[in-house]
């Protein structure tokens, strides 16, 4: 059995910056040269003021670094621009204990060991300034060119490690991120950003933000972006004859709305996207290098929300939300005749969340909330183009048509005892339709030590129901889903220190273990989506930052994972990791460059015995920014020494037989430039 589930068819001195530079370099074997964001939040600040920076401001309560028993990384927009990242992939593949991989469609992202590819419900909450982007049909979020936002708009990216379900449910069993956006008075006018790459690739922003005469905060923007993709040999299907070389992997077209305005205490939040994209891999026994193969990927978020000052102690804060997601694939086959397998889904979903928040209580800060959320739409569909389904009759393979609803109940209390110490109480309460109600509890400790740093331990359980999609997908050959799937649970143990040498350094360490009972996976002989046997994972995660005086930044880290489903390893797993990020200015202010490294030691795949090797890979970045100039030029390398390596991906079967890992891209260049009047 595998765990991969298908989908759609599927006391040190402060170090020396020229020699941190040197070391880095030398992982790199090329570096580059690198200025700091006047507009970046944070620059002007060393990390005990960043420690201080509130996170996850938006979505239930504002929470600090310091105070959090949780693991937390903030991201901060001078970092994404630093190191020319243009996906929230790229970003989160760079933290500790976080895995990326891809199959040249989606792009998945994992967590502490759970980072199966194929598994589309990464057991992530993902919010877009507070709203849930995980829609209900998958479970799952987009980590590629298909997340519903662009990067170019986010001030910031909010990771908080660990089991967050005793107040945000059932998809954060592993941790939350909160993607914050700019404000329209940071925009404060209009933006234009172009760019053209390799993979005859192109994009283009128009931003407008401001504040209006009546007060109003806002933001407008679109974007577009488009690739003929990249040509891509594949050697498993040279072994049956096939010309093994792909056109057009990672082609296709994006286009994203965003819109929000603030007032007051009151805010409204429009966005809006669809990405299609070429798929010539010959997936899914498809036929390879076929341009009728496409999936498309349609997100609809909006949200209206108050934030009510009752009185000095006490905040009402009550939002309706809701959002539509489309799935649309055609997977060409020649069986004979041609015909084109059609797969789609669409989900719809309405909520209403309304939570006090209280400091009334000397020592103690508490919420308490309730959430409504109405999936009035969950719906499957198959069939063959012109066929029904295709040797069996007129009508479609699938035709599964779902409502569901849940309520939840939460609390959580923040209690400070004495000067040093806080301890954190939580417990929610979900109930969904046709499934067992679950409680998530929440304990956590923070010690504060002048002089041994910060000590944090967390215990938390959290749960994850079964899909829709885990459960009804059925379709002749290929039976995914399956009714009697009970819901997962996860109980987790995180123990964290942090401490500081001088201002401008600091240092990370975090143990984990975590058990998952009733594993929601794949049964390889069946094919069929099934609870396995509990998965076990623990790991060690270490990490340096500082920054310079001058604006200069860099992190480091070092994760061990070992996670498995009773004697064997869960695929996609690297032991061992080692991952560097740098930015430094050159020449004054006029210049940034940022190099980064991963390396990653080898991973199982989902065959038995099969293994990926171990890779190095390294990225640079190089902006430039003329003395008051509005505008600036970037050029960003990725992929920097033209590595040749592979990820593990879902096993699947192709016309050339099965295959269980993928080639990915060598050398890649973005050349950028954006303008501000």
């Amino acid at each position: 059995m595998t765990f991969g589930s298908f989908r759609r068819k599927s006391g040190l001195a402060p170090l020396s910056r020229r020699t941190v530079a040197a070391l880095t370099a030398g992982m790199l074997c090329c570096p580059l040269p690198a200025h700091a964001d006047e507009n970046a939040p944070g620059l002007d600040l060393d990390l005990e003021d960043l420690l201080r920076v509130k996170v996850i401001r938006t979505p239930k309560f504002s929470v600090n670094a310091e105070t959090t028993p949780s693991s937390v990384t903030v991201l901060s927009r001078e970092e994404i621009r630093a190191f020319g990242w243009r996906t929230l992939g790229n970003a989160l593949r760079t933290l500790n204990g976080y895995t990326g991989s891809g199959d040249h469609t989606y792009d998945f992202i994992g967590v502490r060991g759970i980072s199966v590819p194929g598994d589309y419900r990464s057991r992530l909450q993902v919010l877009i300034d507070g709203i849930p982007v995980n829609e209900n049909i998958y479970g799952s979020v987009t980590y590629e060119d298909a997340f519903p936002l662009d990067l170019g708009l986010v001030d910031r990216i909010e990771v908080v490690r660990g089991p967050s379900a005793s107040v945000y449910g059932g998809d954060s069993s592993l941790g939350v991120v909160n993607v914050v956006t700019r404000s329209g008075s940071a925009i404060s006018g209009t933006e234009l950003a172009f760019g053209v790459g390799s993979g005859r690739a192109g994009d283009a922003r128009a931003s407008w933000g401001g504040v209006t005469a009546g007060g109003a905060d806002l933001v407008l923007s679109y974007s577009g972006s488009g690739a003929r993709g990249h040509r891509v040999a594949f050697p498993e299907l040279a072994a049956a004859g096939i010309d093994p070389t792909a056109d057009g992997v990672q082609g296709g077209r994006a286009d994203k709305v965003f819109g929000r305005l603030k007032l007051g205490g009151w805010r409204a939040t429009l966005i809006h996207s669809e990405r299609s994209r070429h798929v010539p891999t010959g997936s899914y026994a498809t036929e390879f290098n076929e341009g009728r193969h496409r999936e498309t990927d349609t997100f609809t978020l909006a949200e209206v929300a108050n934030d009510l000052e009752l009185d000095r102690r006490n905040s009402l804060h009550t939002r309706i939300y809701g959002g539509r997601y489309s799935y649309a694939g055609d997977f060409p086959y020649l069986y004979p005749p041609y015909v084109v397998n059609r797969d789609r889904a669409i989900g719809e979903w309405l909520g209403f969340e309304s939570r006090i928040h209280s400091t009334a209580w000397a020592g103690h800060r508490w919420i308490a909330g309730l959430e409504y959320k109405d999936n009035l739409r969950q719906s499957q569909r198959n069939d063959d183009e012109g066929f029904g389904c295709f040797g069996i009759g007129p009508a479609p393979c699938l035709d599964d048509r779902r409502k569901t609803r849940q309520f939840s109940l939460y609390a959580q209390d923040e209690m400070a005892v004495g000067d040093a110490t806080r301890v954190t109480l939580g417990l929610r309460h979900d109930r969904m339709t046709d499934m067992p109600g679950h409680w998530s509890p929440r304990l956590g400790l923070v010690h504060q030590s002048d002089g041994a740093g910060i000590f944090k331990l967390l215990y938390a359980s959290a749960f994850s129901d079964p899909t829709v999609y885990q459960r009804f997908y059925v379709i002749p050959g290929f039976p995914v889903g399956n009714s009697a799937l009970t819901p997962e649970g996860v109980r987790s143990l995180d123990l964290t220190w942090e401490g500081r040498i001088g201002p401008r350094t600091r240092l990370t360490s975090s143990l984990y273990a975590f058990r998952v009972r009733d594993m929601l996976g794949l049964d390889q002989a069946t094919g069929t989506t099934v609870n396995l046997p509990p998965a076990v994972s623990r790991g060690l995660e270490l990490e340096l930052q500082h920054r310079w005086t001058d604006g200069a930044f860099l992190r480091a880290g070092y994760t061990f994972q070992s996670a498995r489903i009773e004697r064997t390893r869960i695929e996609n797993v690297a032991r061992h990791s080692l991952k560097a990020n740098l930015s430094f200015p050159v020449a004054g202010n006029a210049w940034l460059a940022g190099i980064e490294a991963e390396a990653l030691s080898r991973r199982p795949t989902a065959l038995p015995g099969g293994w990926v090797p171990g890779h190095l890979l390294a990225n640079a970045n190089l902006v430039h920014r003329p003395a008051g100039a509005r505008w600036e030029a970037s050029l960003g390398i990725y992929n920097l020494t033209n590595r040749r390596y592979e990820d593990p991906v879902s096993l699947d079967t192709t016309l050339g037989g099965p295959r269980d890992r993928m080639i990915q891209l060598g050398r890649t260049v973005r050349l950028g430039l954006t303008a501000r009047f």
